[in-house]
């Protein structure tokens, strides 16, 4: 049985249409420091249980979303590799590579 409430097309709308929206970088890196998370990852993850709740209901949106989680984990790898390539939290470059391969199972 599918989980459902109030709000789900709602939530999913806009995680699907943030490309229009501007957030300032201090929330990538804010995020990083306050939560040890990128804000990008955590959009990711929104995705991802956004995608497991419409899955049984609409296939359809339910690869849109895995698509903007992933593309949400391309800003997040740039974001946790510094320069050198060396990661700068290893505690977000987990979270991320979490996201990242249930994602990957999903799509």
């Amino acid at each position: 049985e599918a989980y459902d409430y109030d709000e789900l097309s709602t939530d999913v709308a806009y995680m699907l249409n943030r490309k229009h929206l501007t957030y300032p970088v201090f929330f990538e890196t804010g995020a990083l420091t306050r939560f040890d998370a990128a804000w990008s990852t955590m959009c990711a993850e929104a995705c991802l249980c956004l995608a497991k709740i419409t899955g049984c209901n609409s296939q359809d949106e339910s690869s849109d979303l895995i698509k903007e989680g992933l593309k949400c984990l391309e800003v997040s790898a740039k974001t946790l590799k510094k320069e050198d390539g060396k990661i700068c939290n290893g505690m977000a470059h987990s979270y991320y590579f979490q996201i990242l391969s249930e994602l990957e199972n999903l799509s």
